[in-house]
């Protein structure tokens, strides 16, 4: 493969413009150069995106697809019942482009819900977007720039197996706290993660729902699940290799470790970001655990104690009080680091100053032990909540 490539098979396209209203869209595309095989996840919000609707409905009637079409700027999401039509209708002049089934062709979209796509804009400008196809690694990062919204930066991931690839591109700053289930409905976090290996579909649904699927569920920047969620997983359309059960683990590996850093660079660069907490509960039996987790996660006065690093532990224990689990609040302890700053539900007389000096770093762990059985440990990443995430919703719009 060529040094300035990072995948075969597959070609990526950009363009950013104007629209007539003066709104700035940005375009992607990414396009298989033969066809691909594709297992997707979707939000669990009822509100879900057009662009989601159309996905689904096309995913239905084939397995096999060309290209995914992306768009930043809306969301395509709440508009009405035009909003199906007019991204059908984008579909067809797209497929007659490309000369392939509209159905073959799936939707991402991002951008402040209730504004429809620019139907007339996009069309205009598919045949410039068509013409920016490349599979070069620069056209991969101008893709990656094209999905983002109030990310800083663009989120690309790459790792390879034997001889093959496994490329993840990502976006999702805010509105991000993904609930994602294999073809279930789940600003808005998209995940592509690609590889020019020849995956049997059975395979594909067993990585998505083992281990990409438990990987995003597993974070939180701020507690609202956007209606245009979607991890599109797609690998090559042809005659599926075979793969013994030790290459099979190797593959989980890998794609565990994708996901992992995904989700890593989603989590720095979240919205008004500055300290990233890993939450784990001991103790506990995993559906409880998920409960608690979450319930401490997006608390927003322990993400604002994150923020000002202060060792306010009574906020973390008051959050586990009202998570709706059954539990002996005299037998949890909490640790902050390697500091127990609570034991049996109470005050252990740890120095605040010395646990301070843990929440002053940009990474630091949260311990909850619920003493209520053995069990795994379940973990769960969340963030600090300053006063820039204020600033940037408070003005989404304007």
């Amino acid at each position: 493969m060529r040094y300035d490539k990072l995948i075969n098979g597959y070609k990526f396209g950009s363009f950013s413009c104007v629209t007539k209203n003066n709104k700035k869209l940005k375009l992607g595309l990414i396009y298989l150069e033969s066809f691909g095989r594709c297992i997707p996840s979707f939000t669990t919000n009822l509100l879900k995106s057009n662009s989601i609707i159309v996905s689904q409905k096309h995913l239905k009637k084939t397995n096999r697809i060309k290209c995914i079409l992306t768009n930043s700027g809306c969301a395509n999401t709440a508009c009405g019942k035009d909003g199906i039509k007019i991204t059908e209708e984008i579909c067809e002049v797209l497929a007659s482009k490309l000369n392939v089934r509209k159905e073959e062709i799936l939707v991402a979209s991002t951008g402040v819900i209730g504004v429809p796509l620019p139907k007339k804009d996009i069309i205009n400008y598919l045949p410039q977007l068509i013409s920016s196809l490349s599979d070069s690694k620069n056209s991969v990062v101008k893709f990656a720039k094209s999905i983002l919204t109030t990310d800083t930066e663009p989120k690309i991931v790459y790792r390879s197996f034997d001889s093959k690839n496994i490329l993840c591109i990502a976006k999702g700053a805010g509105m991000i706290a993904p609930q994602l289930n294999l073809y279930k409905p789940h600003a808005t976090m998209l995940v592509f993660l690609l590889t020019d290996l020849s995956l049997e579909k059975n395979l594909m649904e067993e990585i998505m729902n083992n281990v990409v699927i438990p990987s995003f569920n597993s974070f939180s920047i701020d507690g609202d699940t956007s209606p245009n969620d979607t991890i599109f997983f797609v690998s090559l359309d042809e005659k599926p290799v075979k793969l013994t059960r030790a290459e099979i683990k190797k593959l989980y590996n890998v794609i565990k470790n994708v996901c992992d850093e995904t989700i890593r660079k989603l989590l720095f660069d979240g919205e008004g970001v500055t300290k990233v907490v890993k939450i784990v509960i001991t103790n506990c039996p995993k559906k409880y655990a998920e409960v608690i987790a979450k319930t401490v996660s997006n608390s927003l006065l322990v993400k604002t104690a994150f923020h000002g690093a202060d060792p306010n532990w009574g906020r973390i224990l008051a959050a586990i009080g009202r998570s709706g689990i059954k539990f002996d609040i005299n037998k949890v302890d909490i640790y902050i680091g390697r500091y127990c700053v609570v034991k049996n539900g109470t005050s252990n007389f740890v120095d605040d100053a010395v646990v301070r000096k843990v929440m002053l770093k940009n990474f630091f762990e949260i311990k909850i032990n619920m003493n209520l059985t053995k069990a795994k440990e379940f973990i769960f990443y969340t963030t600090d909540l300053s006063k820039k995430y204020v600033d940037i919703n408070s003005k989404y719009k304007t």
